[in-house]
């Protein structure tokens, strides 16, 4: 009797077959696209047509937010009067640019404005009572907040009984009691505005857009000069806040990043340049992995003011000088990183031999920065959310990270008996508490997540089998279409059967970071990399099954490669 084959570890989406072939007929797609696409739902051509050119026709109407009539009212109003108005932001990435592009379109339409941006340990996270009192005793007569608010009403209630005028933009979960003031946020209750999933960001850009509208600047040439930079901050805050690229987030991104790469403004350029994105076509990969981290790691590890003044910089000296000082901040926060990561690693493998539905992690000394980077670390290693508390003089800061379906708002909601506070939504979150309460804030959160229920067990899902004999340049270019990539529509991820690798496997990379080799078949082979680490170098004297992505290279070579996410040696 044969022995029974061992189960295949990756399993391509069940699509409609024919519904795939007819859209890669209509469209003239390979049909490797045209089954990713219909993996995600996209069968129709003329929404297939929609996805793959998203342009401005995407971009909803700013009036259809509600109260964005009364918001922009006030704002025109206190620019008329020549009155100050603050701009209170948040020092994540979504916060800095949200930040950063009101404050350049309220100046262009002539406000005479200013940014705060609280310090993450030494304000904490959100509206204060205090900072708003501050703002007002200097002088300022409206605050308009990017990326907070929400959930502030009392702070607010009490800020406007002392004659300050308040308008929120944010894109929180809207729960509990709202503001009283304007309150722009496409996740309000029985609110109007037709896509929910847009970034602190693109909320402001829908304020400044609406605003400039109203005063009548929208089509004149300055103000017009300015949008292209907008829509730039606006991409980079959606692609780092990981909101769904779909719908208005995915044209806003799309025009946005080539809008990035071709601004001429001081700050942008120097940010692209230390970045090594400088020259040529940026891609949301960019924003998370590269431009990104750079402005966030100067909220991360101290005061975000450095980051913000660079994206309004318009002087080159300055710039540069700014943007060294981002490349320092990045540098050390790495540092930092890499060492709570092993500490983190370390707590959690003690834990697997219970097999928890989540990790809660704490120690003192950990910065309360980087936990939250830390944390999708645990979560990706361990393929469960993660949890980490950083203990200083009796409190803790914490900061979560979700896998798979686990919502972690709806998670800390029912932990709220424990924790001072919280926020966030569904994939990350933030939340304080005192130390003492941690053992009961731990059970109470591991509860929180089994009750939502895990992962099914079995194969991996991957968008489609694909046969090392098929991968070719032309169709790297063409999965290119797809872009951008990230929270909802994730870089296409296939797999194929039965590969060696051929030649000898060299590694690459500073410290050695990747190593190369070629998976091969009978007939034909691809260059391939992958992360060291990923899995035993001894793995490649054998046969494998590989889930990978697929990335059109750039010079000379071979014009295509594949990135292997994950290598499993076959038995038998």
């Amino acid at each position: 009797m044969t022995p029974a084959l061992p189960p295949a570890p990756f399993a391509p989406r069940a699509v409609d077959n024919d519904a795939a072939f007819a859209l890669g007929r209509s469209l003239g797609l390979h049909p490797v696209t045209a089954q990713v696409l219909a993996a995600r739902g996209i069968v129709d051509p003329d929404d297939a047509r929609r996805f793959v050119r998203p342009g401005p026709e995407a971009l909803r109407d700013p009036r259809l937010m509600e109260d964005m009539d009364r918001a922009t009212e006030i704002v025109a109003r206190t620019i008329a009067d020549g009155r100050r108005i603050a701009v209170y932001g948040d020092y994540d990435v979504d916060g800095v640019c949200g930040t950063a592009l009101l404050l350049r379109a309220l100046r262009a339409l002539g406000a005479d404005a200013k940014a705060f941006i609280p310090h993450r340990v030494a304000d904490g996270y959100g509206l204060r009572a205090d900072q708003l009192r501050r703002l007002r005793e200097e002088g300022c007569a409206l605050v308009i907040t990017v990326d907070n608010g929400t959930t502030r009403a009392a702070e607010i209630a009490e800020a406007e009984a002392e004659g300050l005028l308040v308008v929120v933009t944010d894109h929180h979960e809207a729960t509990g009691d709202l503001p009283r003031c304007p309150l722009l946020n496409p996740k309000r209750p029985r609110g109007a505005y037709p896509f929910r999933g847009l970034a602190g960001c693109g909320v402001a850009l829908k304020l400044a857009l609406a605003l400039a509208e109203k005063m009548g600047r929208l089509p004149q040439a300055t103000f017009k000069a300015l949008v292209p930079d907008l829509l730039a901050l606006a991409a980079v805050g959606t692609v780092a806040d990981v909101v769904p690229l779909l719908d208005e987030n995915r044209a806003l991104v799309s025009m946005g990043l080539r809008a990035l790469a071709g601004s001429r403004h001081a700050g942008i350029q120097a940010l692209l340049d230390v970045a090594r994105c400088a020259g040529r076509p940026v891609r949301a990969r960019d924003v998370g992995f590269k431009i990104g981290p750079r402005i966030n790691a100067a909220g991360r590890i101290g005061s975000a003011e450095a980051a913000l003044e660079l994206l309004l910089c318009d002087d080159p000296p300055r710039a540069k000088t700014l943007a060294d000082t981002l490349e320092a901040g990045n540098r050390e926060r790495q540092r930092i990183e890499r060492e709570h990561t092993e500490q983190a690693l370390a707590l959690a493998e003690r834990e697997m031999a219970g097999d928890p539905p989540a990790f809660v992690l704490v120690r003192e000394g950990w910065h309360p920065g980087v936990i939250g980077i830390v944390a999708a670390r645990v979560a990706e290693t361990y393929d469960r959310p993660a949890a980490l508390v950083a203990i200083e003089n009796g409190q803790g800061r914490g900061s979560a990270r979700s896998f798979g379906a686990t919502r972690l708002h709806e998670a800390l909601d029912r932990c709220g008996a424990h924790l001072l506070s919280h926020g966030g939504h569904a994939k990350a979150a933030g939340f304080t508490l005192r130390a003492e309460s941690f053992p009961a804030f731990r059970e109470a959160f591991l509860a929180a997540v089994a009750a939502q229920g895990g992962e099914a067990a079995g194969p991996k899902p991957v968008d489609a089998e694909l046969p090392i004999d098929a991968i070719t340049g032309p169709l790297a270019a063409e999965l290119d279409m797809l872009e951008p990539f990230g929270s909802g529509n994730e870089e296409p991820v296939f797999c194929a059967f039965d590969v060696r690798a051929a030649g000898e496997p060299r590694r690459l990379g500073q410290g050695d970071t990747q190593l190369v080799f070629y998976a091969a078949t009978d007939r034909s082979s691809v260059r391939a990399t992958a992360p060291m680490g990923l899995f035993p170098e001894e793995a490649l004297e054998g046969r494998f099954d590989i889930a990978f992505l697929v990335r059109k290279r750039e010079g000379p070579g071979e014009p295509v490669e594949i990135r292997i996410r994950e290598l499993v040696p076959r038995k038998g």
